[in-house]
């Protein structure tokens, strides 16, 4: 009985079904199969909103130095790019773990029609960049319903 019973290895059990599937796939194919839309999140990660006069993004960027981001809109797409500076190596090159490696990454956002491109700032601090895009004159206003009966 005991040895209808397969083998799991202690990593293997900690790893998701899709990082699973996705290593068999691998395997046999020899690329990755899935899109990385459905087995990893975006990155870098961000919050929008808006403060009444600006369409505001914050990015987090760790270990992402000035110089190597780059932002850039084209016709009605942002689009934040960089390479991140983890990949520091130890002398000795003997490592347990290594996950910190150089990453590069490419976001883009559509932006509303009544944002003023001319006007961007941006400020990268302490791992966060923050952009600051400002309204055309005033913000719209919210769509109003209005309800239409049928004759």
């Amino acid at each position: 009985m005991r040895d209808l019973v397969p083998f799991f290895n202690r990593s293997s059990l900690s790893r998701s079904v899709f990082d699973e599937v996705d290593r068999a796939l691998n395997e046999v194919f020899g690329r990755d199969f899935f899109p990385s839309t459905l087995t990893k999140s975006a990155y870098p990660k961000m919050n929008v909103y808006d403060n009444d006069n600006n369409l505001c993004f914050d990015i987090y960027v760790p270990q992402v130095s000035k110089d190597k981001l780059k932002i850039q809109i084209e016709d009605d797409i942002l689009t934040v790019s960089g390479e991140s500076d983890a990949d520091k190596k130890v002398n000795d090159d003997k490592y347990y773990f290594r996950e910190l490696t150089r990453k590069s990454f490419s976001r883009s956002v559509q932006l509303p029609e009544n944002v003023d491109f001319e006007k961007v700032s941006a400020e990268h601090k302490e791992g966060m960049l923050s952009i600051r895009i400002p309204y055309k004159g005033k913000k719209d206003e919210p769509t109003r319903v209005r309800k239409v009966d049928i004759a």
